[in-house]
């Protein structure tokens, strides 16, 4: 089984209107195509460790707290 194009494009979509880099795209559609097709096991807790340790990495966070004015 292949992923969904659609799915693909909702992931771009999402990380772009997230204001994060497309290498984040890039990581989430490489794994979730290997889930589809059979060559990552979503139940190996070594994989996935290594794969959102990948993914949390890419991921840009801004402060709440900063942009807020403090309010918290």
């Amino acid at each position: 089984m292949s992923l969904d194009p659609k799915i693909s494009h909702a992931i771009r979509d999402a990380v772009a209107n997230a204001g994060q880099e497309p290498a984040l795209a890039k990581w989430l559609i490489t794994w979730m195509e290997a889930v589809t097709s059979g060559s990552a096991d979503p139940n190996d807790p070594s994989d996935a460790d290594r794969r959102l340790d990948l993914l949390f990495t890419g991921t840009e966070i801004q402060d709440v707290n900063q942009s807020s004015g403090g309010i918290f």
